[in-house]
């Protein structure tokens, strides 16, 4: 297995990675009547999103997409043969319906890689978790700290299954592939 790439976020400007979702309401391929497929390892999904945060609302802003299908998407044409996937898709525009909270990071810790699913929000110096209701962004915290204080307590915690026996691998496997968090943010 290979990490896989996140979805990415621009927020104040900078780029962020998805590493939690708490909430229901992100765009897919399949809101748009496309089935995507999976072309390498580090996509399982065969799709990335791209959201921007704009005036307090999040907007779909672009997609990369292994698909057959590749309908205009807001008035916007695919582009054929985008950043290694069939199509690619940019300045969407389209506000999200998304309520809940994400966890958005940046500035990756490379010791902290692990090759399998999804990084662990720890695996990052900055960490956001944004709370928002109908796409309209309502909170923003700071969890960069909490991070910094979990990785302190113990940097492995989630890199590797709880054991070797098949239950704690199949769990950990399913953990790391997931974007699940609690609120309350426990890992």
């Amino acid at each position: 297995m290979t990490a896989q790439i996140p979805d990415e976020f621009r927020y104040n400007g900078d780029i962020y990675s998805l590493v939690g979702i708490d909430g229901e309401g992100l765009f897919t391929p399949l809101d748009f009547g496309m089935n995507p497929y999976s072309t390498c390892t580090a996509c399982w999904r065969g799709y990335v999103m791209k959201y921007d945060c704009v005036d307090n609302q999040l907007l779909l802003v672009g997609m990369d997409v292994n698909s057959n299908e590749s309908p205009d998407i807001n008035g916007v044409p695919p582009i054929k043969g985008a950043n290694y996937f069939a199509y690619g898709y940019v300045d969407l525009g389209l506000k999200t319906h998304f309520s809940g909270s994400l966890l958005l990071a940046r500035d990756f810790i490379q010791e902290m890689y692990v090759h399998m699913g999804f990084q662990r929000p720890m695996a990052y110096k900055e960490v956001l978790e944004i709370t928002i209701k109908s796409g309209d962004i309502v909170e923003v915290r700071d969890l960069s700290e909490e991070m910094e204080q979990r990785r302190k307590m113990d940097s492995s915690k989630g890199a590797q299954p709880k054991s070797r026996s098949e239950p704690d691998v199949k769990q950990w496997i399913e953990d790391t592939f997931s974007l699940d968090y609690k609120s309350n943010n426990e890992e």
